[in-house]
């Protein structure tokens, strides 16, 4: 049952983002271009749709429960949401957090830029205005300065994800991190990877240069049990049975002004996470606050969220079958958007051409 249950999920993940970005995003495209506020609207309205289905299928078909607890942020801010990165799917169980307190709307996710070339959901996340980063910190630089000066252009407040470790926390990457710890004379960790601070202190730095920064939402979060490490483990079926989240929110005047007081500021605020996780896996699994009261929408509009979501994409798979069956300028359609796409993609992707036109206006 947990083999199906994860076959079954990993295929309507897939399925749905994929004839989303299709039919959904696709004519949406010269309109992002010419008209790039209500575009980008569109684009993001469809984007939370799926959004919501993808928390729906992880809380319900997978029956994922999450605990949050700690402290949010503004709905209206300007925010870095720094997270701890256990597993690849850390990003997909903060949906649910961001659904119940946050904008889910512009809720932005930076990645490994080899992501958005990957068919269907990669073309879906470029439509999304996600941050495609290469590892590269000249080449980094330049993509970070790119996407907030097209956020800035749309006179948009993002809520940005964005992982310091660089990389999920496996036993090689673990090595890594404490043989980097060992020659900067610092403590090795266990639960967490030592941040890469230029990264973050240069996010911070341009967000309050170019749009604005009003908060830092530091996340931490923790697994009791099982929990998926990477695909092959998504299609076994291996779902956790809960997720918990510690948020803790900051004001932008509680940073330093300086690039090595942030950088500095990050590294304390992962000794705590270091602490915080030693106590939650060597403890009850839980974290010690109280679970968050104030949410942006109350359990039973959630539950609403989930039946329109789950009737909306149901009923558009059904019709993708049978119209790509019986139609077939839809098929002619499809292939004209699967080019276009992979065309695209070669030149850098649809996220590049945005934020390049963005830049070239906003100079």
């Amino acid at each position: 049952m947990s083999r199906f249950k994860g076959i079954l999920f990993s295929f309507l993940m897939l399925y749905s983002s994929t004839f989303g970005a299709i039919f959904f995003l696709t004519p949406l495209i010269p309109l992002v271009f010419f008209q790039p506020k209500v575009g980008r609207q569109m684009m993001d309205q469809m984007i939370w749709i799926w959004q919501i289905y993808a928390v729906f299928l992880v809380e319900k078909l997978c029956g994922v429960k999450v605990v949050i607890t700690g402290e949010p942020v503004g709905c209206d801010d300007s925010t870095i949401i720094l997270m701890n990165h256990r597993t690849r799917f850390d990003w997909l169980y903060i949906f649910s957090y961001i659904l119940r307190h946050g904008p889910l709307r512009r809720f932005k996710i930076s990645m490994k830029d080899i992501l958005k070339n990957v068919p269907g959901p990669g073309w879906a996340m470029q439509c999304a205005g996600y941050l495609f980063l290469q590892r590269k910190w000249e080449a980094d630089k330049k993509i970070i300065l790119r996407c907030l000066t097209y956020f800035r252009k749309l006179g948009y407040k993002p809520q940005i994800l964005f992982f310091p470790e660089g990389t999920d926390l496996t036993a090689n990457t673990k090595i890594r991190s404490n043989r980097f710890a060992e020659k900067n004379n610092l403590e090795p960790y266990e639960y967490v990877l030592h941040p890469r601070t230029a990264g973050f202190s240069f996010l911070v730095e341009k967000m309050r240069e170019v749009i604005s920064l009003d908060s830092i939402l530091d996340v931490t979060i923790g697994y009791p049990e099982n929990f998926p490490q990477n695909e092959k483990d998504i299609l076994a079926g291996k779902f956790p049975e809960q997720v918990h989240f510690h948020v803790q929110s900051h004001s932008e005047a509680e940073l330093p002004q300086d690039k090595e007081g942030v950088e500095s500021w990050c590294q304390k605020c992962w000794m705590k996470k270091e602490k915080r996780l030693r106590e939650f896996y060597t403890g009850p699994r839980v974290f010690k606050d109280k679970p968050i009261q104030t949410r942006i929408r109350d359990e039973q509009e959630v539950q609403h969220l989930f039946k329109f979501t789950c009737l909306f994409w149901t009923v558009f798979e059904i019709c993708v079958v049978v119209f790509m069956i019986y139609a077939p300028v839809l098929r002619w359609y499809s292939l004209f958007s699967i080019i276009t796409y992979v065309l695209i993609s070669k030149y850098g992707g649809i996220d590049v051409l945005l934020d390049s036109e963005a830049s070239d206006l906003c100079k």
